[in-house]
């Protein structure tokens, strides 16, 4: 099974993904359908072990199931990560090169920002911004964009390079770099980040 755009059932997937973990009401109220629909394709899934359930506490009412992804839903998304890339990463810090591992990263980072020039030369912040967003969710990266008072919320819901970036923080501080330099943006801050064990990576984007 691959997620798609689609079928119920990937909407779910997609929900669960982005959200951490739902109750079957919840989801009919997202998607817009009944429980009973929701219900069904939630059987379904858990069958297959792409989700797990678990009890909610004790409401006033009556303890209700929440779900989220399994590991083997999570495989469902992309993951980029190649073993001989990490196998060759950890030789060459074990070699105590670890200044090297940081320059490649730099390099592929700038790298990035020159394929890109065409594509957002001229162009507002607002305008690379959306590039950006585009660009993000072809690789994977399952973005969302937010603004509030002022300042841009940028959140990734998946990691491509999750397996690597926890072995090589080297990849997140390159990845926080290359949203500065692509938006040309005067800072990037880090709220939050998968690798490090959080739901999502939250970059906060400021531009005066």
């Amino acid at each position: 099974m691959h997620v798609g755009e689609n079928s119920t059932k990937e909407e779910i997937l997609r929900l669960i993904k982005t959200t951490g973990k739902l109750s079957i009401l919840e989801m009919a109220r997202e998607l817009g359908i009944t429980e009973m629909a929701v219900r069904k394709h939630i059987q379904a899934l858990e069958k297959d072990g792409f989700i797990r359930s678990a009890i909610q506490r004790q409401t006033k009412v009556r303890p209700s199931k929440l779900y989220q992804l399994t590991a083997k839903g999570e495989d469902l998304f992309p993951k980029k990560y190649k073993q001989l890339s990490v196998e060759l990463l950890t030789e060459l810090k074990s070699m105590g090169q670890g200044h090297l591992i940081t320059e490649l990263f730099s390099r592929r980072k700038n790298r990035l920002v020159q394929q890109y020039e065409i594509q957002t030369a001229g162009k507002s912040f607002s305008e690379k911004l959306q590039v950006l967003e585009d660009l993000l969710l072809l690789e994977g990266f399952m973005p969302e964009v937010l603004i509030e008072e002022g300042q841009v919320h940028l959140k990734e819901f998946n990691c491509p390079y999750i397996e690597t970036a926890e072995e090589f923080k080297q990849i997140c501080r390159s990845e926080k770099e290359f949203i500065k330099d692509f938006l040309s943006a005067d800072h990037v801050d880090i709220k939050s980040c998968m690798a490090a064990g959080d739901g999502c990576c939250h970059y906060i984007i400021k531009q005066d």
